[in-house]
């Protein structure tokens, strides 16, 4: 599994003509790049007029759920995304004119899905809180409908404050949630309630060079980690992802996507079977992407 990602680097850079300058850390990146899967302008309807990409996950026919908010304070939106046939490219998701304002969706930081939530059928999971500026405990339970389009959503309250929040169907013996927040790792039985039962795994999670949390995604038998740039990163330097197993192990933890600034910011990541995607925010009017990373 230590392969199993690759990062957008170059062709992040390289599809909007900006250089790659190695960063200045004493930790070398690895960098296995990988295609544009999805292109998100500003103005696409998608949106409705937010400017920040945050949370993303794959739910049902992989079909494609995003988060977008709005310095500006506009109330977040949830937007759907379907996939274009079967050839992978830059429109490989088409806007499916879904999308819902959503004022409990907080910051958005991440989205989990749990395709049968306490057994009542498929669910989108969003973290209102962020890493520190948005503390919250709070989640937003936003129930998709049989075509995977968007319903209701209610609120959950955690006894902890967490910025990133992952489901795996197929972890542990009837799946898991992994949750984060700074170093801190926690794991939840998969057919329980939110609002008890987790266990913290680990306090101290490996993370280097100072990052700012961002989303997780998780599997069988791994968690992925995203960190990106802030204002407090050196204008040479990379968005992490690291890879853990779920006792918070390393398995691998320079994975690397440089920044140039805070134009290039990964938000979450997320995975359509074997294939890993990122949402990249890209700041100054630039059209935000979902990349692929290939092993």
């Amino acid at each position: 599994m230590k392969k199993i990602l690759a990062v957008v680097a170059s062709v992040l850079a390289l599809s909007i003509g900006i250089a790659i300058v190695p960063a200045a850390s004493s930790f070398a990146a690895t960098d296995r790049t990988g295609p544009e899967r999805l292109f998100i302008p500003n103005g696409d309807p998608c949106r409705l007029g937010r400017t920040v990409m945050q949370g993303m996950v794959v739910g049902p026919g992989s079909q494609l759920y995003i988060v977008f908010t709005k310095a500006g304070g506009a109330e977040p939106v949830l937007s759907r995304w379907l996939r274009n046939g079967s050839t992978w490219s830059g429109d490989s998701w088409v806007c499916a004119g879904n999308t819902v304002p959503i004022s409990i969706l907080g910051h958005g930081n991440d989205l989990a899905y749990n395709a049968n939530y306490l057994g009542q059928g498929p669910a989108l999971i969003a973290t209102q809180g962020s890493q520190s500026t948005y503390l919250s405990n709070k989640v937003t339970i936003i129930r998709l409908n049989a075509n995977g389009s968007i319903g209701t959503a209610s609120e959950v309250s955690l006894p902890m404050n967490i910025s990133g929040l992952c489901y795996s169907a197929t972890a542990g013996t009837g799946g898991k949630y992994a949750a984060r927040r700074l170093g801190s790792l926690w794991t939840h039985a998969g057919s329980g309630a939110l609002t008890s039962g987790w266990t913290l795994v680990k306090s101290n999670l490996t993370s280097h060079d100072n990052r700012s949390d961002q989303g997780l995604d998780c599997s069988e038998n791994n968690i992925w980690n995203t960190k990106s740039i802030n204002d407090s990163t050196p204008t040479t330097g990379w968005n992490w992802v690291y890879q853990y197993n779920w006792s918070g192990g390393d398995v691998e933890s320079d994975i690397g996507i440089p920044s140039n600034y805070l134009r290039n910011e990964i938000e979450d990541i997320t995975h359509v079977g074997s294939e890993f995607f990122v949402g990249i925010n890209r700041n100054d009017g630039y059209a935000d992407s979902v990349n692929v990373f290939f092993e």
